[in-house]
């Protein structure tokens, strides 16, 4: 009975619990609904809705590309013609085309032009898929244009090949993908091979990358200038080493500091003896209203308080520039911004500083073709609430405390030719917007120490400086050198200079360039490793020298390493006034990197004399001049050796075979130079590559090996495809062979078997006709 009474309860308790389920349901789902939904409700939601998604990756909705306060602004300043107004709003909101140039100081450019002109622009042209020109102002027809934006060539299907074309010539360093006006300031800054280039807001490098195209165009392997390519952030001081080592330089430092206060860089052990550039280019933090076609976020954020705000960092950056440059030395400044306070402004302020050391110079021969606005005499400035400002006490009493004098136009704005100035407007020739001046020095500025030059004075200024140091002899009538009073003048400076350093620590008399003394931003990033350099009598070199079969004169002492124990993985070459500068300024400048890589360790129980390998990038300055460990290559022969990944000796000529014998297992040097009536290509390459015991490989990354194959009029692709056909096909009969062999094997097999058979059958008929007999 207790049992019955049980299972009576236990049934009446479940059914309970059954009739109360769907709430619990309900509860259990509204618990899973306060902790989110979950993807598969969502999905299942929307599949009750009926709302069948084609994509799952739905797109952002679009930026208004309207801002009421920035028409009113440009309008006020009258910067665009009234007629022009509508061509120049309509123009800012469109998308920007896609504009690149070709490298211009390496010899295959001539022959990277034709390939363009000829088997891609000629191409796009004749189908009308793609309206594509030459910039009319950039020199040689090195810069082109293609009216049609990055992500409407990236879907494009007619366009494909293009794409592909652009981005491995991009990676192999033969060509920069960079917006049309930005290529301005480079070009206009009329750079020489001998001149010392700094480049004070380098990052991410586009502009510094064609300072030494330009300092390269004479073709000199290692000139004697160089480039300093300065930033203020720590990681874009590292994306700009990407975009700098694309081109194979020896000749460019990437430093990491405050462009407001830039150290100076010693060159000498005197106390004066620091770095005055010959070029200097200043493209300051601007607001960035030109780039309104690529940046279209800033549609929103833009207000008239942005310009204002970065106003003074720019004259202090411009003042830092105008301080490291050298007497009668250039300076382009520039900014991506159109507005006069930004621009203007900034030049008005510091001509007025200058006092007459500084002049504006017309470029506009420089730049033919190039349609542009010249510079304002006159602007005008406005608060956030769109109050026109007129002076400075004004905005004082209305509270604004951010407006500054120099932001003001003075009264003599049109002594300062600020007509100079160059503004291009995006709707003039379907660009971004740029503002560029350049500034000449022309005397030592009114606030730094004059160095006094050794010259030779007249009687009567020299009697003045006898009598000032109480000795002399007064009847003497020649004219005296003073070289011999400023040398005292110098011991006497010199020792107070050193109690100052005894007693301060640092000297005094370094206004040369100095930057005014203000509270210096802390400086974040990595710890950089020494910059290393080889001597005459270093026992690395020895192996690497007999190996590859270098010049005795090669300069061993500009070969760099930055592992200070262990093994030098990677040695560096840097040009001779990088190698000063670098052994002189360790403790006062962060350098992140410079020099070019030429050799890199890659032991092998195969080569045990050379432990190092030549790095492709090195060939700029270890060419086959300094090396002899080099093979002379035939057209054909190299076309093979950069087709495939590992070509035996017998897909060779005769004279490759025989060359390659002379020498032993390693790296090597493919070279070749076109013979008379040879014009694909028409220069000379050289490739570095592995011999082996039978077979040879290049050391050439894919995208190099489709450049280089593409100047011999082979497209690398395809030869992979037709490659690939072969070995299917190959492999399709080898598997037919082996299924023929195996039905071949089977059938032998079963004859064999077969015969057996009847011959066991006969044997076994045999024995019973014997045992009958016997029986």
């Amino acid at each position: 009975m207790i049992t019955i009474g049980t299972r009576i309860h236990a049934c009446c308790k479940n059914i309970f619990t059954l009739d109360k389920l769907p709430s619990l349901i309900m509860a259990r789902s509204k618990k899973a609904g306060r902790r989110g939904k979950q993807k598969g409700n969502r999905d299942r939601d929307d599949r009750d809705n009926g709302d069948k998604r084609e994509n799952k990756h739905t797109d952002y909705p679009a930026t208004k590309k309207t801002n009421a306060q920035y028409e009113q602004y440009y309008k006020e300043q009258g910067i665009i013609k009234e007629a022009e107004w509508e061509a120049f709003l309509e123009s800012m909101k469109q998308p920007l085309p896609t504009t690149f140039r070709i490298t211009g100081f390496r010899g295959e450019a001539q022959e990277m032009l034709k390939i363009i002109k000829n088997e891609y622009i000629t191409k796009l042209v004749s189908n009308d898929a793609c309206p594509v020109h030459s910039l009319p102002w950039y020199p040689n027809e090195l810069g082109w244009q293609i009216d049609l934006s990055r992500r409407e060539i990236r879907h494009q299907q007619d366009l494909q090949t293009l794409k592909e074309f652009l981005l491995n010539e991009t990676e192999s360093g033969n060509i920069s993908r960079q917006e049309a006006v930005s290529m301005i300031p480079p070009l206009v800054l009329d750079v020489k091979p001998h001149h010392k280039i700094l480049d004070m807001c380098a990052a991410p490098g586009s502009k510094t990358a064609q300072l030494i195209e330009l300092l390269h165009a004479d073709g000199e392997n290692v000139p004697e200038g160089y480039v300093i390519a300065n930033d203020v952030d720590n990681k874009r001081c590292y994306l700009m080493v990407h975009q700098v080592k694309r081109l194979q330089s020896p000749c460019c430092a990437i430093v990491n500091h405050d462009a407001t206060t830039l150290p100076n860089i010693r060159i000498g052990d005197g106390i004066k003896d620091f770095v005055q550039y010959d070029r200097v280019l200043c493209d300051v933090p601007c607001s960035g209203d030109g780039t309104l076609r690529k940046n279209v976020d800033i549609w929103n954020k833009w207000n008239t308080n942005i310009g204002p705000n970065l106003h003074k960092i720019q004259m202090k950056i411009l003042k830092r520039g105008l301080e490291l440059l050298a007497v009668g030395g250039r300076l382009v400044y520039s900014t991506c911004s159109l507005n006069p306070v930004e621009n203007e402004a900034v030049i008005a302020s510091m001509m007025e500083k200058c006092k007459g050391c500084i002049e504006l110079i017309d470029v506009s021969s420089e730049l033919p073709n190039l349609k542009y606005n010249n510079g304002l005499s006159s602007w005008k400035i406005f608060s956030k609430k769109m109050e026109h400002i007129t002076t400075l006490e004004e905005a004082r009493s209305k509270g604004y405390s951010h407006f500054e004098a120099s932001m003001f136009p003075p009264d003599n704005a049109k002594d300062f030719n600020l007509e100079s100035c160059i503004r291009v407007l995006p709707h003039q020739q379907n660009t971004g917007g740029f503002f560029i001046v350049a500034i000449q020095k022309t005397a030592t500025l009114p606030w730094m120490r004059p160095v006094q030059p050794v010259q030779e004075v007249k009687k009567e200024e020299n009697v003045d400086l006898e009598q000032k140091n109480g000795a002399g002899d007064q009847s003497k009538e020649e004219s005296v050198p003073v070289e011999a009073v400023v040398k005292e003048q110098a011991n006497k400076d010199e020792t107070k200079e050193t109690t100052d350093i005894k007693t301060t620590g640092k000297r005094q008399g370094d206004a040369l360039a100095e930057p005014p003394p203000t509270k210096h931003k802390k400086m974040h990033g990595y710890k950089e490793d020494p910059f290393l350099f080889l001597d005459a009598n270093d026992p690395l070199w020895d192996p690497i020298q007999k190996f590859y079969g270098i010049r005795p004169d090669f300069p061993i002492e500009q070969v760099m390493y930055r592992a200070e124990t262990g093994h030098k993985r990677t040695i560096y070459f840097v040009s001779s006034q990088l190698r000063n500068i670098v052994r002189r300024n360790t403790d006062r400048i962060r350098f992140i990197n410079l020099g070019l890589r030429i050799f890199g360790r890659s032991p092998s129980p195969l080569v045990p004399d050379c432990e190092y390998r030549i790095s492709q990038e090195g060939l700029t300055v270890l060419g086959t001049e300094c090396i002899t460990r080099c093979v002379q290559l035939s057209r054909e022969d190299m076309v093979t050796f950069m087709t495939y990944d590992n070509p035996f000796f017998d897909k060779m000529s005769t004279k490759a075979r025989e060359d390659l014998k002379q020498f032993s297992i390693g790296c090597i040097l493919m070279s070749y130079k076109p013979e008379a009536g040879e014009t694909k290509p028409s220069c000379s390459i050289t490739v570095c590559g592995w011999r082996g015991k039978s077979s040879l490989r290049t050391f050439l990354s894919k995208n190099l090996r489709a450049h280089y194959l593409r100047l011999f009029g082979v497209e690398l692709e395809e030869i992979l495809k037709v490659l690939a056909k072969k070995e299917k096909a190959t492999n399709r009969e080898t598997d037919d062979t082996s299924q023929d062999s195996a039905v071949e094997t089977e059938e032998n097999a079963n004859k064999t078997e077969t015969v057996k058979n009847a011959d066991s059958n006969e044997s076994s008929g045999a024995e019973k006709m014997d045992t009958n007999e016997g029986t």
